[in-house]
């Protein structure tokens, strides 16, 4: 039966009829691929599963390619009652987006009752030791080996966003888009994909799965190598909840390191930088995990250790990932009631529009002290180079473990500006590419009546300041006059008592170091005079045409 493009309305209203095809999965709740009967009276029907994943099949030494990846999560839906396989869309090489959904009973119902962790790997197609511990973890669940986790939390496992990287061990899609830089800008289909994939179900936890490399130039310059099995980011940005900032920090980042370190494993606080200046990641929500936790979600990344060549070492790899998303599991289980209760509580504010502020840059400061972390002493093999053609470790030696102390140590994420939220901003219909971004991100949007009048706030770019962040960014220099507007036709409101106002503040407002006018395709907006989006701090008495 042919399934009506109507279930993909906010991408043919934003004129992507390409896209609403490319994604009809996503958007109308996919019909299965096959499976997914109920649970039989609490037995697992387990006789076609396989004993083994892809991985341990070749005694990790191969990487798992995408057509296995599917054959291997087909079998888990042949044989578990407990998964069901589903499409998020294609790839940019037309390669398919599976994932399974996980639960007890029928998934995600009652949404009310239920928490849903969403746990996605291998944005970059580079980084593999993630997708192998997620196909791990599923062939477990699968298994009923957590059966007992599963009684409040439903779980979408992803295991493998970007399959076209994946298949020639290259970072970006085959369209060149780096994916973990496209989760604002909507610029590659894999994250297209996923965000509608998030849209659909609105989880209530999530972790994107990585890798980071040890072997840092900077860093063995000091004798060092890092030596965690998984670093854990946390949401950072001044724009999430500081409830979910402070479970992520004070309860979700010890349980995971626990975790890690009772099973034999390093964990840690994500560090980024070199010793000459070091933090903790980034605040920018172009990626996935700081841009799923402004829409109010327990959002985490993973960041487990690379080998070069890809496959070295895969089996501690992989299972120190597996370990790492088998503990968010467990945590989302056993504190599924205080999840909830911060979770759905953020979200419940910023539908009430009980948001007072969004801030617009943020920078770093010191810490009450000096850094002190293990590290793994290196020296150089007989004086050799690292050569060009082969991995850096060849030329190192690695010693005992050290404390390292790293003087220029700035944890501290600081607001640098700030504005009140408004009760909406007016996008002009003539900005039609801001209008698409909105609707991609599932923003609330209402048309207004031609020649209503509203009590708005017109925005001047006077210039651009350079501003050190996360290192140096032109920023605008905004000034604001009060006054009154008449609309045209076609003018949209974009309310911020949503729960994406925030996310749509971030964007909007022209002094945003994470702004639309900071991606490629926005770029005209980032001129001096005035600026097209407009304030309205109020909405007494406005009367609305109706929804675009």
């Amino acid at each position: 039966m042919p399934i009506p493009l109507s279930r993909c309305p906010h991408l043919l209203a934003a004129g992507l009829l390409g896209l609403a095809i490319l994604l009809l999965p996503a958007c109308q709740g996919e019909a299965p691929v096959s499976g997914g009967a109920a649970l039989p009276d609490g037995q697992a029907a387990a006789a076609e599963l396989p004993a083994r994943t892809p991985l341990e099949e070749s005694d990790f030494q191969a990487l798992t390619p995408h057509d296995q990846v599917v054959s291997f999560l087909e079998a888990l839906d042949r044989g578990s009652p407990r998964v069901t396989l589903r499409d998020m869309g294609t790839s940019v090489a037309g390669r398919r987006l599976p994932y399974l959904e996980v639960s007890l009973g029928t998934f995600g119902e009652p949404r009310e009752d239920r928490l849903i962790l969403f746990i996605y790997a291998q944005q970059h197609g580079n980084e593999p030791s993630g997708k192998e511990g997620a196909l791990a973890l599923a062939l477990e669940l699968a298994r009923g080996d957590h059966d007992g986790l599963l009684g409040e939390v439903d779980v979408i496992l992803v295991p493998q966003v970007n399959p076209d990287g994946g298949e020639v061990h290259r970072r970006t899609n085959d369209n060149g888009v780096d994916l973990n830089r496209s989760h604002l800008a909507l610029d590659g289909p894999e994250v297209v994909a996923l965000r509608e994939l998030f849209h659909r179900w609105e989880p209530e936890v999530a972790v994107d799965v990585h890798e980071y490399y040890p072997w840092s130039g900077a860093w063995l310059s000091e004798g060092w190598l890092r030596l965690w099995d998984v670093q854990i980011g946390l949401p950072t940005n001044l724009n999430t909840h500081p409830g979910i900032r402070a479970l992520a920090e004070e309860e979700g980042l010890t349980r995971i390191v626990g975790a890690l370190e009772d099973r034999g494993f390093t964990g840690h606080n994500y560090v980024v930088g070199s010793p000459e200046l070091l933090r903790w990641s980034t605040t920018n929500p172009n990626d996935g995990r700081q841009s799923l936790a402004l829409l109010h979600t327990l959002s985490f990344i993973f960041e487990g250790k690379r080998s070069e060549p890809l496959a070295a070492d895969m089996q501690r790899r992989s299972e120190a990932q597996r370990v790492a998303q088998e503990t968010l599991l467990r945590f989302t289980a056993e504190r599924a009631t205080e999840i909830r209760r911060v979770v759905h509580g953020a979200r419940e504010e910023a539908r009430r529009g009980e948001i007072g502020r969004v801030v617009l840059t943020m920078g770093r400061e010191r810490g009450d002290g000096p850094l002190e972390i293990p590290v793994e002493s290196v020296t150089r093999r007989d004086g050799r180079e690292a050569s060009a053609s082969g991995p850096p470790e060849d030329a190192w030696v690695v010693g005992d473990t050290v404390t390292a102390v790293v003087e220029n140590w700035f944890p501290a994420v600081v607001e640098r500006t700030s504005t009140s939220l408004p009760a909406a901003y007016l996008v002009p219909a003539s900005e039609a590419g801001i209008l698409e971004l909105l609707r991609g991100h599932h923003v609330e949007l209402e048309v207004v009546g031609r020649d209503v009048e509203l009590g708005v706030e017109t925005l001047t770019i006077a210039g651009f300041r350079q501003e050190i962040l996360e290192g140096e960014q032109d920023i605008a220099r905004v000034t604001s006059r009060s006054g009154r507007h008449r609309t045209g036709d076609g003018d949209v409101l974009v309310r911020t008592d949503q729960l994406r106002g925030v996310l749509a503040a971030v964007l909007l407002e022209p002094g945003s170091m994470h702004g639309a006018l900071t991606q490629p395709a926005f770029r005209h907006l980032a001129a001096e005079g005035p600026y097209p989006v407009l304030r309205v701090p109020t909405l007494d008495g406005v009367a609305l045409a109706g929804i675009p």
